[in-house]
């Protein structure tokens, strides 16, 4: 009988780390997709991965919704040319995903930035949605 028992949580972890390092892959992809729809100014796939009371600070310390998020990239008249994410460390609590990263920019204009930020999504009816986002400039 112990030996059962052993088998049988030594399943349910593995079956939970399996689970965890799925979800950990998916959000670094969501991060990587969400930073490289930049450049191409690509609101479709940024409204896939933020919700829709998603809110964003940004390096000056505004407070944005998605809408003024997709409102600034059309209006943009010094656009992202190119966005790179230089670094990711994901943690999961439960239904709750933290991203920690740092991405490089280029821009229409010539210059060049660097951001560290922190993501939070949520997993709701099974999907892992952006829900906040703090954008810190390094230069």
């Amino acid at each position: 009988m112990k030996h059962y028992i052993f088998l049988l949580a030594t399943f349910a972890w593995s079956h939970a780390a399996s689970a965890q390092n799925k979800d950990s892959e998916l959000l670094k992809k969501l991060n990587e997709e969400w930073i490289g729809s930049y450049p191409t100014k690509d609101t479709l796939k940024m409204n896939s991965i933020f919700a829709d009371d998603f809110v964003l600070v940004n390096p000056a310390g505004v407070k944005m919704t998605k809408r003024d998020i997709f409102s600034n990239l059309a209006h943009s008249t010094n656009p992202v040319l190119t966005a790179k994410v230089d670094s990711v460390e994901i943690r999961l609590f439960h239904n709750i995903g933290i991203v920690n990263a740092k991405a490089s920019f280029t821009f229409k204009s010539g210059e060049a930035g660097k951001t560290c930020y922190m993501d939070v999504y949520e997993k709701r009816a099974g999907k892992w949605v952006a829900v906040a986002a703090h954008v810190t400039s390094l230069q």
